[in-house]
């Protein structure tokens, strides 16, 4: 078994939509970006990966073409185990086997809990929820501010709000004193009226 070492730069595509998988990436560092292309021709973005995730494993174990696309947002390291080497390991390593197994659950728990989100809690609950992940995916500069690498639209379409419904949201809680903005950077003052704030408890 060989783990063969990759790295993508920032905007490099890893894997396109269609596309039979030969392996699973293993990421050690940076942050990926999973898409999904649309009927008008946009890309939208259905979630954010960072360090310890496999990318791919949902086609291989299905044994079908991708569905989605995955592009690094930032660069990105790892180590590609191949097919063959991945099955192998499945079948005959106890301890490999329960990883994945705790890597699907927690994809799965991810998907059940954007459902709820987008379902049950409003705009500014949601805004509040996916500034607390942000320091997941992104560097905190030694200032505090957390250099997002994405777009205030690609934001909003990851909860399912309108552009201008996060801008006002992002200014109502910089009112609060409960963030700061300063360009595409976001610095979180008070990460606990933050989750009250996401759970649905109005301090």
């Amino acid at each position: 078994m060989v783990l063969k070492p990759f790295s993508f730069k920032k905007g490099e595509v890893v894997f396109s939509e269609n596309q039979s998988l030969s392996g699973v990436f293993c990421m050690r560092e940076g942050t990926a970006v999973i898409l999904k292309r649309c009927s008008n021709g946009k890309d939208q973005i259905i979630e954010l990966l960072s360090r310890g995730t496999l990318l791919g494993i949902r086609s291989l174990l299905s044994n079908d073409k991708t569905n989605l696309q995955a592009k690094a947002l930032t660069s990105i390291s790892g180590c590609f185990l191949a097919k063959e080497d991945f099955f192998f390991l499945l079948a005959n390593e106890a301890e490999f086997s329960l990883f994945i197994c705790t890597q699907l659950a927690s994809y799965i728990k991810k998907s059940d809990d954007r459902i709820v989100t987008i379902g049950q809690k409003s705009v500014k609950q949601r805004v509040a929820e996916i500034l607390l992940e942000l320091p997941i995916y992104f560097k905190t500069q030694t200032n505090g501010f957390v250099d997002v690498k994405l777009r205030r639209e690609d934001l909003a379409n990851m909860i399912g709000i309108a552009s201008e419904s996060l801008i006002r949201t992002l200014s109502f809680f910089q009112r609060q004193a409960w963030i700061e903005l300063k360009g595409k950077q976001i610095k979180i003052i008070n990460f606990k009226k933050l989750e009250q704030f996401s759970q649905g408890h109005y301090v």
